[in-house]
């Protein structure tokens, strides 16, 4: 039957109804496999380089490649002002230049393409060629130099490029290696040539010659300031050497200053000065005596050397002069230091003089106090000519006498105290001419207290030691008496009881007493004891979150209370301490039983699930400065248990998507007091009693909303999670091909159905005669 059909008339028209139809698929088909392979081609095309720096003279190569060859028709090429080249048949085409000397390509873009029908594509290179120079020189207009002149340097570059990115750097090193560099980009020296090529270059540096340019040492350098070029320096000029004469410029001695030299000793001017050629010196001295030399020695001076002495300084450039003067003085006979009184008392006002013999010049007198404590701290303070007297003059010297007045106050017990005669002159390197012997200051004064404080009360629990010690400062030396409670007297600085009791408390008072006055102070002694019990304890043993619970301290017989405080410590399951006190006025108060008290502190805790594992502790505080331990009681800790409803953590509200066949895993976890519980609600109303989904493929009726539900007997927490499942792309095109070829396949059997019935029609016409007619009708058909 099946080739009966092959041979029939409608198997034919059929296939030839294909073979029309399945042409116009392929073609659709194949343009686009064309287009995709065509713009493949273009994102491979590559070049080896995209910016090129070449050495004048140097070889270069650009390779240009793409993957694979496109499946049209193509052209590979470099478009260049120099070199250009392409082929259509090769994957790389190399662009290269054995040796680089054309100085057009410099600066310019030359282009890798790649054409294929209705197409072209382009990678760019940028290509930059440069020259070092032949040579660099500098050279100045003179060899030597003179001070006040106006220089010129000039810098000499010989065929370097391209000019446009050249640079004139200027190089400046003083006599101490101090280095200064200038730089004169292109357009601030003259050229010869294109910017963009090479040329010769000359620079001009202008220098007034001073004196610091003497020994300078100058150098040029050409920079090439290309992105590429890592040393930009492409040649330097040798160095050199500057020389510039100038006069000399005395600096020793100073100008005016004079120089002051005590009788007998040696004295030494010394003249130096700065200049090129090196200056030559003479001095003259009183008298009008000259010497050519740059010192004058006396080793013992007199009074006939004191006047004026001149330096002058000179070589061929000029001369320089300075003057100095000498003052000859001579050292005082004595310089004594007294007081009114070898011994002094509290609140008197004393003198001290100071007795100066024979002495000068007294405008240049100043006389120093120096005060030194027991501390050997040293005060030093100085009385200017002018604020002292002075007595007869004999010889051209002068005795002075100066006073200092200090009041007697129990700080200056035991210090020393000096003068000396100092004669301020630039010269004299030593200016303490005269010095005092030490006076010691002796200064009697009442005691006053410096143990125990004043007012502050001694608290000791019972059955310790109290020691309670007295000191004073006074002079002389001060002596003590104590009184203690039922007016019990001891002469003595210290009062010891080994074991305190009730009795022993009360008020303790210590006297200090000398020839010169006395002083008291008064001290409290408080007796305490330790609390008997510190309990703490919560109104229920299990908290819900929401409730505001209490937790209860109670602090059996203790005292004082007004000194109690109340230490409440939480710890959480981090280990996070937090303290906090509540101090007396905050806790109630119970009966009072032999001088102690019950007390009751009450903390409320709001009950959130941060509070679950948390411990609680709390402790009496007894706050007294001289007790060096405040905490006299402490409860057992107390751990909180908090039951909270679950809070969900894991997954987060939203929507996941996905692709037929992906794999998909929904993880849920809660937080909550008891450990929750778990349920999921999936598509179709599927209730599952687990905590995690798993689907290793995923497909279109997996899509929906998928509900958590975390619970325990506190409540319960839900997050909903919506999957949305897409049919894969590769699917598609299966799908679309499918349908094409089921569709060529319904057009042929429709074709087929449809000449089974003319066929038929045919055979009915003929049994009812018709011949002649259906001959006609065949004919018409074929």
């Amino acid at each position: 039957m099946f080739f009966s059909f092959v041979h029939s008339v409608e198997f034919w028209s059929w296939f030839r109804m294909t073979v029309c139809v399945l042409p116009v698929v392929l073609v659709v088909m194949g343009v686009y496999v064309d287009y995709t392979h065509t713009a493949d081609s273009c994102s491979t095309l590559t070049v080896s380089h995209d910016s090129l720096l070449v050495e004048y003279g140097e070889p270069v190569k650009v390779n240009c490649s793409i993957s694979s060859k496109p499946s049209s028709e193509f052209i590979l090429g470099w478009e260049s002002q120099i070199n250009p080249d392409q082929t259509d048949s090769e994957t790389s085409l190399v662009w290269t230049s054995p040796n680089l000397t054309q100085w057009e390509v410099n600066g310019r873009e030359m282009f890798c393409y790649l054409s294929v029908p209705n197409k072209e594509c382009k990678q760019k290179v940028h290509l930059n060629l440069y020259k070092r120079p032949d040579s660099v020189n500098i050279s100045s207009e003179s060899s030597v130099w003179s001070e006040g002149q106006m220089m010129k340097l000039k810098c000499e570059i010989e065929n370097v490029g391209p000019l446009q990115n050249l640079t004139v750097q200027w190089t400046r090193v003083d006599q101490n290696n101090i280095t200064t560099v200038a730089e004169m980009p292109y357009g601030s020296f003259s050229t010869s040539g294109e910017e963009r090529k090479n040329g010769n270059v000359m620079s001009t540096l202008t220098v007034s010659a001073s004196r610091d340019e003497d020994g300078v040492q100058y150098q040029c350098a050409a920079l090439l300031k290309l992105d590429q070029l890592q040393q930009p320096e492409v040649g330097s000029s040798e160095p050199l050497n500057i020389t510039v004469r100038y006069k000399p410029i005395i600096t020793q001695p100073s100008s005016g200053t004079p120089n002051s030299v005590i009788k007998g000793n040696k004295l030494v001017l010394n003249c130096s000065a700065h200049g090129n050629p090196s200056p030559q010196y003479s001095w003259s001295s009183p008298g009008n005596k000259s010497v050519t030399t740059s010192s004058i020695f006396i080793s013992s001076v007199q009074s006939k050397d004191q006047g004026q002495y001149s330096c002058t300084a000179y070589n061929d450039e000029g001369s320089d002069s300075m003057n100095v003067t000498v003052n000859v003085l001579e050292h005082p006979h004595t310089t004594k230091l007294s007081s009114e009184s070898s011994m002094w008392s509290e609140g008197q006002m004393m003198k001290l003089k100071c007795e100066i013999k024979n002495t000068g010049p007294v405008q240049n007198l100043t006389v120093q106090w120096t005060r030194v404590d027991q501390n050997k701290n040293r005060t030093v303070t100085e009385m200017p000519y002018g604020r002292f007297s002075i007595s007869e003059k004999q010889k051209g010297s002068m005795d002075v006498t100066s006073t200092l007045r200090v009041s007697a106050s129990r700080d200056e017990d035991g210090v020393q105290y000096q003068c000396a005669a100092l004669l301020k002159l630039e010269q004299l390197r030593q200016p303490q001419v005269g010095s005092s012997e030490p006076l010691n200051i002796t200064v009697r004064y009442k005691p006053i207290i410096t143990q125990p404080s004043s007012g502050t009360p001694n608290s000791v629990i019972k059955g310790n030691k109290l020691v309670l010690n007295c000191s004073a400062h006074g002079n002389p030396s001060p002596q003590y008496s104590w009184s203690s409670p039922g007016n019990k007297s001891v002469r003595t600085s210290s009062i010891f009881i080994s074991s305190v009791q009730s009795k022993d408390q009360g008020q303790y008072s210590c006297t200090a007493y000398n020839d010169e006055g006395s002083d008291s102070m008064n001290v409290t002694v408080n007796v305490l004891e330790h609390p008997h019990t510190t309990k703490l304890s919560s109104e229920s043993s299990v908290w819900s979150e929401g409730q505001m619970m209490k937790l209860k301290c109670e602090i059996k017989n203790t005292g004082p209370v007004q000194n109690l405080t109340v230490q409440w410590t939480r710890v959480d399951q981090n280990k996070n301490r937090t303290v906090t006190e509540m101090p007396y006025e905050h806790f109630s108060i119970s009966e009072k039983q032999k001088g102690s008290m019950d007390v009751t502190s009450t903390l409320r805790v709001s009950a959130s699930r941060d509070e679950d594992g948390v411990q609680y502790q709390c402790a009496a505080l007894l706050k007294l400065e001289q007790l060096q331990q405040p905490q006299v009681g402490s409860s057992e800790p107390l751990n909180i248990t908090v039951r909270y409803k679950p809070t969900i953590t894991q997954p987060s509200s939203g929507t996941i998507s996905l692709t037929q066949g992906d794999q998909l895993v929904l993880n849920c976890s809660a937080h909550g007091n008891p450990s929750p519980q778990y349920s999921w609600n999936s598509p179709g109303n599927k209730n599952l009693t687990i905590s995690s989904i798993f689907i290793s493929s995923v497909q279109s009726e997996d899509q929906g909303q998928y509900i958590c539900t975390a619970y325990n007997d506190e409540g319960s927490d839900s997050v909903t999670v919506v999957v949305n499942v897409a049919v894969g792309y590769k699917l598609i095109i299966i799908i679309a091909v499918c349908a094409v070829v089921a569709v060529v396949l319904i057009i042929g059997f429709w074709y087929y159905r449809h000449t089974q019935n003319n066929r038929r029609n045919l055979a009915s016409h003929r049994h009812n005669g018709n011949v002649a007619l259906s001959d006609d009708m065949d004919q018409s058909q074929l």
